[in-house]
């Protein structure tokens, strides 16, 4: 599968940053501008892909890959250091938030996703503006 760099510059970019910004503002809408993790508010909260979007581009805009998490207590860790017990955590807590077997389930979701091609990109703008009003 080839992977795209996003450059915020390009027309790419450019859609992928409004969309990022309209699912995030969709998702506090829908879910609370808490940590899900652990069911706190936190200073900066953001969106945490739980299959990355770098390995799993087609999943970006997929809610159920996604977690409302804080930066610093959940998100960094699961990055950083996977060992540390922060991170550990935040993963046991994904299971019992999502099901033992969520990667798979994902991965199923992921097959029936389309290419996220410029017209797709554009199209999901729309749909998820509609959505914002």
């Amino acid at each position: 599968m080839k992977k795209f760099k996003i450059f915020k510059s390009t027309m790419r970019g450019k859609i992928f940053k409004k969309l990022d910004s309209l699912m995030f503002q969709s998702l506090t809408k829908e879910r609370g501008h808490i940590c899900e993790i652990h069911k706190r508010k936190c200073p900066q909260i953001g969106q945490m892909h739980i299959l990355s979007k770098r390995a799993h581009p087609r999943l970006r805009y997929c809610r159920e890959n996604i977690l409302l998490a804080g930066w610093f207590c959940s998100h960094y860790w699961t990055h950083q250091d996977t060992t540390d017990e922060r991170a550990i955590y935040a993963f046991e807590r994904i299971k019992q938030l999502l099901g033992d077997n969520y990667r798979e389930r994902l991965l199923i979701i992921e097959m029936g996703q389309p290419k996220q091609t410029i017209t797709y990109l554009k199209g999901l703008l729309i749909a998820f503006r509609k959505e914002s009003t």
